[in-house]
Parts: C-alpha cells; sequence; structure tokens
C-alpha cells in the first residue's frame, strides 16, 4: 500500500518536472529570440554604417556637406556599451540554454538538477565521472539508493538509455568549458 502511494507521489513529482520543463523551455527560447534581436541590430547597425564625411546635409534636406566627426571613438565607445549589455544580459540568463541537452535529460532531469546540472532542487551533478553518474543511476533504479523521485523516474528507462544519459551528464564540465572559452 504504502508503494502504491510513493508511486502516486512520484507521478504528481514527475508531472510537475514536466509542467516545469515546458515552462523552462519556453523561457529558453524566449532568451534565445532576445540574443537574436540583439545580434541583429548588431548587424543592422554594422552594415548601416557611413564612413565619416562620406554623407551630405542633402540627406537632410540641404546642399552643404558634412564635416567629418571624429566618429570612431564614440562608435567604439557605443560598440563597448552594447557588448557590455549583451554580456550583461547572458550573465543574468544564467546557464539557461547554456549547451544542448538532450531531450531525455531534459524531460527526466534538468527541472532537479539544472539545465546543465547545476544542480537546484537536485544536487549539482556537472563534473561526475561517467562511471559515478552510471552507478548512480543503476543504484536508484534498483532501489539501492534510497529516492522515491530517482526511482519513479528511472524504472521505465532501458539500460541502454540509463548509459546515453550517462555519457551525457559526465560531458557536462567538458561542455561548458567549451563554452566559456568561446
Amino acid at each position: 500500500m504504502i508503494k502504491h502511494i510513493l508511486a502516486g507521489l512520484a507521478l504528481i513529482v514527475t508531472l510537475g518536472t514536466f509542467w516545469h520543463l515546458l515552462t523552462v523551455d519556453k523561457e529558453i527560447d524566449a532568451l534565445g529570440k532576445v540574443e537574436e534581436i540583439f545580434r541583429k541590430s548588431d548587424l543592422l547597425v554594422e552594415m548601416g554604417k557611413k564612413s565619416a564625411g562620406s554623407a551630405t546635409l542633402s540627406e537632410a534636406g540641404t546642399s552643404a556637406p558634412l564635416t567629418p566627426v571624429d566618429t570612431p571613438s564614440i562608435e567604439s565607445e557605443e560598440k563597448k556599451k552594447e557588448e557590455d549589455k549583451l554580456k550583461a544580459l547572458r550573465e543574468k540568463a544564467g546557464n539557461v540554454g547554456g549547451f544542448k541537452v538532450s531531450t531525455q535529460y531534459k524531460s527526466k532531469c534538468a527541472s532537479c538538477h539544472g539545465v546543465n546540472g547545476e544542480g537546484g532542487v537536485g544536487p549539482k551533478i556537472i563534473g561526475q565521472s561517467y562511471e559515478k553518474v552510471s552507478q548512480d543511476l543503476v543504484d536508484f533504479k534498483s532501489g539501492a539508493k534510497k529516492n522515491y523521485v530517482m526511482y519513479g523516474l528511472l524504472q521505465n528507462l532501458d539500460d541502454e538509455a540509463l548509459d546515453a544519459l550517462s555519457k551525457e551528464i559526465a560531458a557536462f564540465a567538458q561542455k561548458a568549458k567549451a563554452l566559456e572559452n568561446n
């Protein structure tokens, strides 16, 4: 009887997890669109620039040529400000969508362990070895390690799926480091 109640609770938690993942996916999409807008606006500004002195006042309604202005320093300051704003936006967004993860990870793991394994409700798993992750998943699935949420989430996964998750999670640290270097 207790197992049925716990399984029911695990199901409720799982459904909540899926709901949370849908919300996170929407946020990731929104942040991706914001970043794309920033990139496009930067490209449009770059493409629309004219060299100093090449424009004339006739474009503004008179015929006298414009005098060159010291725009390189102004432009570089503006570009730096825009880069700083974009960097702040990325930092504010955290690791949401920092690197690609599988649908399996998103649906089974991300709501507790974070989109990139940085932790949250569940512990931080980024940086763990393949062997540790693999053994933990097997132990949770078998019940050797007691965690009813993990037990419930892993019951329908076969050994191949557990192995794929283990490999993916073990690669998180390397993916994060590669992302930092870009």
